[in-house]
């Protein structure tokens, strides 16, 4: 696990980062999918997710759920992942760690609707354009080798822009 200290670094090999990421991603859902609630939205997220995205080479997986859902997963969740220090948790929204597999593996659990309920619309605006796919990548070059909270500010401030929040 990367934190605030860490230089940020691109994966030199972005197939095989994506193909890592697909299984692992396989893999999280068939171990965790019964425990969640029966409504709950799983969805592979991320740079990984998107042809042609460069990645640091992690896997980020969005689980969506009902508000009043939202207890249950996360209760799951608290008992079978490692909570994330690096992401503040806030009403609707929490972020874990899962261990144990070939890449690093974030599972964010959000309300569906809820303003924080972003990572699927940015996956699927980079998705529909392969320009906004190059603003993205050319933002991770400029930040290879900088620091990872440099980075991280750079990429909300970019997300904002491309949701117009």
């Amino acid at each position: 696990m990367s934190d605030d200290s860490t230089l940020f670094q691109l994966s030199p090999d972005l197939d095989e980062c994506r193909r890592q990421a697909q299984v692992a991603f396989e893999k999280w859902r068939r171990q965790h999918a019964r425990a969640l609630p029966a409504e709950a939205l799983i969805e592979h997220v991320g740079a990984t997710a998107v042809p042609g995205c460069e990645t640091k080479g992690d896997l980020d997986v969005a689980v969506r759920v009902a508000s009043a859902d939202f207890p249950a997963a996360l209760a799951y969740l608290d008992s079978s992942h490692q909570s994330n220090v690096r992401s503040a948790r806030r009403e609707g929204f929490a972020a874990f760690m899962a261990p144990g597999y070939a890449l690093e593996v974030g599972v964010q659990l959000v309300v569906r609707g809820d303003k924080q309920d972003q990572f699927s619309a940015f996956r699927d605006a980079l998705i529909a354009d392969k320009v906004l796919v190059a603003r993205y990548n050319a933002l991770k070059r400029a930040y290879r080798g900088r620091a990872m909270a440099q980075y991280r500010d750079a990429k909300a401030e970019f997300i904002k822009t491309v949701l117009g929040a």
